[in-house]
């Protein structure tokens, strides 16, 4: 399995386009981890609405740290066998 890890951080405009793109591959086996690194716009709202129906996503949130501290916690919850950004 892969692990699609992506940092977040308002990105409200893009992050829609983004998980069609990722989800739209042909390869099946993968999960996504969202780490939203504190977002203040309606992020959450809209990576909500594809966790409601797809469960290879998965969201986390944590207060502003940075992207480098977002990839580092996608790196922990990955449970792939490789990991992709």
């Amino acid at each position: 399995m892969i692990s699609v890890v992506i940092p977040l951080y308002n990105k409200e405009h893009y992050i829609a386009d983004t998980l069609k793109s990722v989800l739209k591959q042909t390869y099946y086996d993968f999960e996504v981890i969202i780490i939203d690194d504190g977002s203040t716009d309606h992020s959450a709202e809209i990576v909500a609405t594809f966790t409601f129906h797809d469960e290879r996503i998965h969201y986390l949130f944590q207060e502003n740290q940075g992207v480098s501290a977002a990839r580092n916690r996608g790196i922990r919850e990955a449970t792939g066998e490789f990991i992709a950004f």
